[in-house]
């Protein structure tokens, strides 16, 4: 798989530069349904990275291949592991990667967020089990980003997504990360974002919300 990717301390045409600025109002995304879908592929423990488009941290990232990725052995029980785009400035180049975790869902301890230096894009979270060669269950956490807005399937989404004034719609509601009245990052639900004191609950259904 080849990944070319531009905004690497190099010269951005004018088509590039247009595309990024369609995309610069979100932290990651992707292009389309199918850009950089992880899968089940074929062997032990492998997973299949779909080619597409993706922008993150100023990076414009072109796949033209499926990527294979193969997960460490399972020594006993489950283990989520996270399937990331790091880019990279120091090597100037995007490239897919597993990054391991424990047998908590959730994103690992060690994913690199530092932009300019080394950022890894989330793209799925996968359980591997003990005894399986496949893997057993895949969070898709690719984020969309449109004029109105950004787009996810999961909430877990919203553990990196972590700059104020992020609004991102998921499954049946738009969420909205704000400054709560306690001066700390807290999601709400877009009915509230104009009530200044009272936080909405996690997990309120637009058919309930007044």
């Amino acid at each position: 798989m080849a990944i070319t990717s531009v905004g690497f301390e190099r010269a951005v045409t004018y088509a590039e530069l247009g595309v990024l600025l369609q995309h610069a109002g979100a932290q990651y995304s992707v292009f389309g349904p199918d850009a950089f879908a992880v899968s089940a592929g074929t062997g032990d423990r492998v997973l299949d990275v779909q080619a597409g488009r993706a922008a993150g941290q100023g990076i414009l990232d072109t796949s033209d291949a499926v990527e294979h990725l193969t997960a460490a052995p399972v020594a006993s029980g489950n283990r989520w592991d996270l399937v990331v785009l790091r880019r990279d400035w120091g090597a100037k180049a995007t490239t897919p990667v597993l990054i391991q975790g424990t047998a908590a869902q959730e994103i690992p301890a060690g994913r690199a967020a530092e932009p300019g230096v080394q950022d890894d894009h989330p793209i799925a979270l996968v359980r591997f089990s003990a005894g399986n060669t496949a893997a057993q269950d895949i969070i898709d956490l690719r984020v969309w980003h449109g004029d109105g807005g950004c787009f996810a399937k999961n909430r877990m989404v919203r553990d990196f997504l972590t700059r104020i004034g992020t609004r991102v719609y998921i499954t049946d509601r738009t969420y909205f990360l704000r400054i709560g009245a306690t001066g700390l990052p807290e999601w709400v639900t877009d009915s509230f974002i104009f009530s200044p004191v009272q936080p909405a609950p996690a997990d309120v259904p637009w058919s309930q919300v007044p």
